[in-house]
């Protein structure tokens, strides 16, 4: 039998997609469409799957095509093959982990210049 979580994992859950919503600029990092707080989906830059943690620096906000289209990838997978995302991601996501940041960099150019 499944336990009812505490409403504190909720609030706290609602709070930080209002704060990655908020330092997203209300916009969908991958493809800069403008998110409600409805529509919105939270993002691991760094996938759970292949070792990233659940952080302010490691989650963004996203659209649901997008967040279904990134899936699993490695964010240099992922700029690489749409490297148009990738332009939108350093536009876009304010606070991630630098060095996230310098690798969508990397991925964006090496993209642009095949």
């Amino acid at each position: 039998m499944r336990r009812a979580r505490p409403q504190a994992h909720a609030a706290h859950k609602r709070a930080l997609k209002r704060a990655t919503l908020r330092d997203c600029a209300h916009r969908c990092v991958y493809c800069g469409v403008c998110l409600h707080s409805e529509i919105a989906t939270l993002d691991h830059v760094f996938p759970i799957a292949k070792g990233g943690m659940h952080t302010p620096g490691n989650v963004v906000a996203a659209c649901g095509p997008c967040n279904r289209r990134k899936g699993d990838m490695l964010p240099h997978e992922f700029f690489h093959r749409y490297p148009g995302a990738g332009l939108n991601f350093l536009a876009y996501a304010r606070v991630v982990h630098r060095s996230l940041k310098r690798g969508a960099r990397r991925a964006v150019s090496l993209a642009m210049a095949a």
